[in-house]
């Protein structure tokens, strides 16, 4: 009798991608929080979107599928959705800005992934916004994240500030600086 499978969420520390078959990026090495190396399948959807996306050392959560192998009877992990994310011995709220919060839905800005896009040069425009965000001093108050399609392949690369719902299209990474401080003025963010 075959065991069905289980859903699994992991986090830890991205480690490096393993090649697998025809792809160098077929599985991720992940070191978890209880200090366990995982290797786990990516889909085809997703590898190259986080190629470009993680570096090692990154601290990532990963969804997915756990299965156990017929001929070895070891555990195979797949996944369904990767993402970065900051280590939970950081995060922290203060008590008092916790309505505050609950209130305001917190400022993201989402850039189109797909082929289209990243052909225009949304993989520049995705570590532009990061730095830039840096050098603000915004990165633990805004949000990046990578998407799927925008449906707007002709006018790409795609970006939305959120929570305005703010899209910008053909975006260059000379414009990055210039949206960000017209969204996110200091006073305004966290």
């Amino acid at each position: 009798m075959a065991k069905a499978k289980q859903t699994f969420c992991l986090e830890g520390r991205f480690e490096g991608f393993m090649a697998g078959g025809k792809s160098p990026f077929k599985y991720l090495s992940l070191r978890s929080t209880s200090d366990e190396q995982h290797v786990i399948k990516l889909p085809k959807s997703v590898r190259l979107m986080l190629f470009r996306y993680l570096q090692t050392g990154d601290w990532v959560r990963v969804v997915g599928e756990e299965s156990i192998d017929k001929e070895t009877g070891e555990p195979k992990l797949k996944a369904q959705e990767v993402v970065r994310v900051k280590p939970l011995e950081v995060v922290t709220t203060p008590p008092q800005s916790v309505s505050s919060q609950a209130k305001r839905k917190p400022p993201k800005i989402l850039i189109c992934q797909k082929s289209t896009c990243r052909k225009r040069g949304a993989a520049q425009v995705c570590r532009e916004v990061e730095a830039t965000l840096a050098s603000c001093g915004l990165t633990d108050a805004v949000e990046v994240k990578l998407t799927g399609c925008m449906d707007k392949c002709k006018a790409g690369p795609n970006m939305v500030v959120m929570p305005d719902k703010q899209r910008y299209t053909k975006v260059k990474p000379g414009q990055v600086s210039e949206l960000i401080a017209q969204h996110f003025q200091a006073d305004d963010v966290g």
